[in-house]
């Protein structure tokens, strides 16, 4: 007698099959991903590459218990907003989400997403709403990692950027969002990997580019061979780059032919970086942000300013100059030193770096028990719950402005709660366009410890 197989754990459930025929939607908004918000039946639809108040003929690709996702088919009734993609790749690449999108609106977009954030989760509305901060829309972005792989098939060369949704590399050509000196890059290094002998072991570069230098670093599994070595020795000679090669173990440099740094000239400072330390990808926006917080926090030579996830010092020394002390935080070994290095570049003496992990306990640190009149901090995406948790058990009665900048709409939305039942109002905000074409926003907030309340309003 046949017997059934013995199953373990939950039974099996069939997935429901996707709808054949493409439905009508009305798009409603744009997701804090860029993609166009629809409702069907009393389900949220997100439809891939729609925009705000267009009607489209979209499929169903994916189907969750509260929501589904859908690709574009046709545009019906066209935005008004909507643009033709400059870039040859960008239906496939997932570097850009929002090409399709009037340059203009995406930052009005993304002003919006956040807005609405910090009204529902926040509880907060700024008291003044300023101007966003934006730059060139094309060849504004100075850094960025290319993926690099050798097909195991053809022995062909990939070099570029993860396809969308996938973590398959899309060979690109030329990226329009890359620096102007980037033109060639993904030519050059296919041609360079084509030359190697042991091309398999290079998985990734680190492009990135100061006011006088272009620097790679290639990232080697294993021990990288001589004739390899002297081959890309040559490549960055002939294309005029500094080149660091980071093994399982080291990092060595092949090639140096300039410094690596930026300047900030309204300030009087420059800043020596080198592979691997993080710089903000836009360099105008980043002078334009440095020159608000300055102008926000209203500093004078009385203050004494706490900086948080100081980095390289890219707040922490423009606003030396302007104070009585400023004692900057970050979480690594090595750019604690290299901000240190830059205050005595700069000549400034009244900096100082220690390391911390701004994500663990650090109620027992002098400078989170020291007195300081204002804070600055530039958290990650996870943002800076805990350490403000911590921060604000300790400095609430002294730092009368905190000025967070964000790189995530939700944790600052989190944090924002966090400040405002701590006393703190949002009295200014603005959303600055770090990264025009994609769906990724930078803000700043100024949050102000005052017990009067004031009329929320617009400034334009």
């Amino acid at each position: 007698m046949k017997r059934k197989p013995i199953r373990f754990g939950r039974p099996t459930t069939k997935k429901k099959p996707l709808p054949d025929e493409a439905l009508t939607l009305h798009i409603e908004s744009l997701s804090q991903e860029g993609r166009g918000v629809a409702r069907h039946e009393g389900k949220t639809i997100f439809v891939e590459d729609a925009l705000s108040g267009e009607d489209v003929e979209a499929q169903i690709s994916v189907q969750h218990k509260r929501y589904d996702e859908a690709k574009l088919v046709k545009v019906i009734t066209p935005s008004s907003d909507r643009s033709k993609p400059l870039c040859q790749h960008y239906e496939e690449c997932g570097g850009c989400q929002l090409q399709h999108l009037e340059h203009s609106a995406q930052i009005q977009a993304k002003q919006a997403n956040v807005l609405n954030q910090l009204k529902r989760f926040g509880e907060q509305e700024p008291l003044i709403i300023e101007s966003p901060i934006q730059s060139e829309p094309w060849h504004y972005r100075r850094s960025a990692r290319i993926g690099l792989n050798v097909l195991q098939k053809s022995d062909e060369a990939i070099v570029g950027f993860r396809r969308r949704k996938s973590n398959k590399l899309l060979q690109i050509t030329n990226c329009p969002v890359l620096d102007l000196r980037a033109e060639t890059i993904f030519i050059d290094l296919k041609d360079t990997l084509n030359q190697l002998t042991n091309s398999k072991t290079y998985t990734h570069a680190e492009l990135l580019f100061g006011d006088e230098s272009q620097s790679l670093q290639l990232r080697c599994k294993g021990k990288p061979k001589q004739d390899d070595l002297s081959v890309l020795t040559a490549f960055a000679h002939n294309k005029q780059f500094n080149l660091y090669l980071k093994t399982d173990v080291a990092q060595v440099t092949l090639v140096e032919l300039s410094t690596n740094s930026y300047s900030l000239p309204a300030e009087n400072i420059s800043l020596h970086f080198q592979p691997g330390d993080f710089l903000q990808v836009n360099a105008d926006v980043n002078k334009l942000m440095i020159r608000q917080a300055i102008e926000w926090l209203q500093l004078c030579k009385e203050d004494i300013v706490l900086d948080l996830f100081c980095g390289l010092g890219n707040f922490t020394l423009p606003i030396a100059r302007q104070v009585k002390q400023v004692t900057g935080i970050e979480g690594s070994d090595e750019m604690v030193k290299r901000a240190s290095q830059n205050a005595i570049t700069n000549k400034i003496d009244n900096a100082s770096f220690f390391r911390a992990d701004l994500s663990a306990d650090n109620q027992h640190q002098p400078w989170l028990n020291s007195a300081c009149n204002k804070i600055i901090l530039d958290p990650p995406r996870t943002g800076a719950y805990e350490l403000l948790s911590q921060l604000l058990s300790k400095q609430s009665s002294l730092a009368q402005e905190i000025l967070y900048i964000s790189c995530e709409p939700s944790a600052l939305a989190r944090d924002s709660k966090l400040l405002l039942d701590k006393g703190y109002q949002l009295s200014r905000f603005n959303v600055m366009d770090m990264f025009p074409h994609t769906s990724h926003v930078e803000s700043m907030a100024l949050f102000t410890k005052s017990s009067k309340k004031k009329q929320s309003g617009t400034k334009k």
